[in-house]
């Protein structure tokens, strides 16, 4: 057996040693603690991923003017936009007539790919499968063909269905659509 010569040696050594009683005192309840935390934390993933495309579907679907709202939108769900004089929040109903609304005067694209972000529980800061995106979104005012680019963030939480429950939008929509107007 070789001998241990050097202090460095000695202090890897009676590290391991260390490291080793510890991990034999930790107990079985321990050990299925840190596993369940392991499980759930690969389920949150998988619920991200999952709601991630459910996102990418939604706004392709914005920018087609083809909103299926029943596969999206959870039936008791809020949106809340950012736009001058909009409502604090609105429901479906409304956010679908809004739609129509700038669809029949406006044309929308976002740059790809959508910057997709795990969003987290206020209270624990643990992530919950909710969804938050960056990207640019680009309008075009249909009559002049003028177009502009805006930053824009948006956040979507889901229910257990993967619908989405709350949407909130940020950007300068409200300029961003008057600056079309101006000759």
């Amino acid at each position: 057996m070789k001998q241990i010569e050097t202090p460095l040696t000695w202090g890897l050594a009676i590290g391991l040693m260390i490291s080793l009683f510890i991990g034999n005192l930790m107990t079985e309840n321990e050990s299925n603690i840190i596993s369940a935390n392991l499980n759930t934390d690969n389920a949150i993933s998988d619920i991200f991923q999952k709601n991630c495309e459910t996102v990418k579907e939604y706004d392709k679907a914005f920018c087609n003017e083809d909103i299926d709202y029943e596969k999206f939108y959870a039936t008791n769900a809020i949106v809340k936009g950012t736009t001058l004089g909009a409502k604090d929040s609105i429901n479906v109903k409304d956010r679908k007539v809004a739609h129509q609304e700038m669809w029949q005067k406006y044309d929308f694209s976002t740059s790809q790919p959508l910057n997709l972000l795990p969003g987290v529980n206020p209270e624990t800061k643990e992530m919950d499968g909710s969804v938050r995106t960056y990207f640019n979104l680009t309008v075009t005012l249909t009559e002049n063909q003028k177009s502009i680019t805006i930053p824009m963030y948006e956040s979507y939480d889901f229910d257990e269905d993967g619908k989405i429950v709350f949407y909130q939008f940020y950007g300068d929509v409200t300029s961003a659509l008057s600056s079309l107007s101006e000759e």
